[in-house]
């Protein structure tokens, strides 16, 4: 599991604690998904936002424990998906 730390203070006052980033193995060991859940846990405390694809096992306990302890969740699946507005080259 890898854990991204996310300087969020010139944002949202709902992410004035900070975003953590979530990412892990498609198929994770309990002690993986154990210190998953230990360190958000451990952040969330201190009104951290969390970011992860809930389509993932870590994702998905990442929206979990940010559910449980009520702080903002993104969801990065819904972010990928969002194709900018086109761009188009003069020449």
């Amino acid at each position: 599991m890898r854990v991204f730390i996310i300087d969020t203070s010139n944002m949202d006052p709902e992410l004035q604690g900070g975003l953590m980033g979530v990412e892990g193995s498609s198929n994770p060991t309990a002690g993986e998904k154990q210190a998953c859940v230990e360190t958000l846990s451990h952040y969330v405390t201190d009104g951290w936002a969390i970011a992860a694809d809930p389509h993932t096992p870590i994702g998905w306990l990442a929206a979990l424990t940010a559910e449980t302890a009520c702080v903002p969740f993104i969801n990065l699946t819904r972010l990928a998906r969002e194709d900018p507005a086109p761009q188009t080259a003069h020449v």
